[in-house]
């Protein structure tokens, strides 16, 4: 069975230029809000987030992301990071530029507006156990440092 993520990560691949990626860490009540595709509950979490597009600030797409993902809105947005995130995904190299902010939102009872998306709140406690990816920015939140670092490189295994 091939899931929309599969197919989403072959189209990336397939055109064989870096993406660009904004997305929201968001920390609330000792725990942070990732998602996960619907389909394939095997898969890992991620931060909600979203593709660069024409006519945007790295802003607006984060707030358009969380607005057409979740039922929260966006209230303060901090940038933090960049990310040169490359990795494979069942044998492609997708290379992406992700930018992070720390995002707070306007509420805690977060529900899904997309069918093929489930968000989850992971103790932080727990989370440099969880299956995050990119696993480079999931250690920087469990071990803080993503409040300090302006700059990663994370190569594929």
């Amino acid at each position: 069975m091939e899931f929309k993520q599969d197919q989403f990560f072959q189209a990336v691949a397939s055109r064989k230029i870096p993406r660009i990626r904004i997305a929201g860490i968001v920390i609330s009540d000792g725990a942070v809000l990732v998602q996960q595709p619907a389909d394939d509950p095997q898969s890992c979490y991620a931060f909600i987030g979203g593709e660069y597009e024409v006519g945007d600030t790295f802003e607006t797409r984060l707030r358009a992301e969380f607005e057409e993902e979740t039922n929260a809105n966006v209230v303060e947005a901090q940038y933090l990071l960049c990310l040169e995130n490359h990795f494979r995904y069942k044998g492609n190299l997708i290379q992406q530029a992700e930018h992070y902010y720390l995002v707070k939102l306007d509420r805690r009872d977060i529900e899904s507006r997309e069918a093929h998306l489930k968000q989850f709140w992971i103790p932080l406690s727990q989370f440099g156990q969880a299956n995050v990816r990119p696993i480079a920015v999931r250690d920087a939140v469990a071990d803080g440092s993503y409040m300090t670092k302006r700059h990663i490189v994370q190569m594929p295994d």
